[in-house]
């Protein structure tokens, strides 16, 4: 992923991830989004393969949405036995459908965070076997 991309997109983080805009080096926001690419592409795609939107769309367009939640606050970014999760928070759905700006993008990104809970439910219950 070029790094200007990179760049660009964390002027846009305006909340949690707001911090990467003033990073000096490029490293550092790359790692980020390299964490979201492989987390969205690894973990999320079987379930996104079924998406009418999300099967047509480049996985850094679903780490980017992804960063964006992140950024926003609905969806926590963790470490759980060593692994890097991605967890939706329990409003995530109702925020997403209260914000007027995000209206024509409300079913992709509704579907991204059942995509989300599914992983985390996958993960539990192989915990449990």
């Amino acid at each position: 992923m070029a790094a200007s991309f990179v760049k660009k997109l964390a002027r846009d983080w305006t909340g949690r991830l707001a911090h990467y805009a003033s990073h000096r080096n490029d490293e550092h926001r790359l790692a980020l989004f390299e964490e979201a690419v492989r987390y969205a592409g690894l973990h999320l795609e079987n379930d996104l393969a079924r998406s009418e939107f999300w099967s047509e769309s480049p996985l850094a367009e679903r780490a980017a949405v992804l960063l964006f939640l992140v950024d926003r606050g609905v969806v926590e970014r963790m470490t759980r036995r060593g692994r890097r999760v991605f967890e939706p928070l329990v409003h995530a759905e109702s925020w997403v459908e209260e914000q007027p700006a995000l209206r024509p993008f409300v079913k992709p990104i509704l579907e991204l965070l059942a995509a989300l809970r599914l992983e985390l439910l996958r993960r539990a219950h192989s915990r449990q076997a």
